[in-house]
């Protein structure tokens, strides 16, 4: 197979332009998936936490429900802030 001169001044310059644009293409989409994926954690993470201190305060209310006395109305927090239980004070 033997290729000539202008075949290789002509067609060589389309293919590059033709990479180009396929690389150009392929990193937008690829910035645009990656952004989806570091979204997606992020919503996990903020979901896994938040669902850890939501059970947490669950937990603790139903702990606090066969205790007596000031033991019962300590106050738990949600994300550092003091949650109050029903029927103590403060509620």
């Amino acid at each position: 197979m033997e290729l000539d001169f202008e075949t290789i001044k002509t067609t060589a310059m389309w293919v590059l332009i033709g990479l180009a644009v396929v690389a150009i293409v392929l990193a937008i989409v690829i910035k645009k998936i990656v952004g989806k994926i570091i979204t997606l954690v992020l919503a996990a993470v903020i979901i896994f936490f938040g669902w850890q201190q939501r059970d947490r305060i669950v937990s603790y209310a139903e702990g606090a429900q066969n205790a007596v006395g000031a033991a019962a109305c300590d106050s738990p927090s949600f994300f550092g802030i003091d949650v109050t239980l029903p029927g103590c004070p403060g509620s």
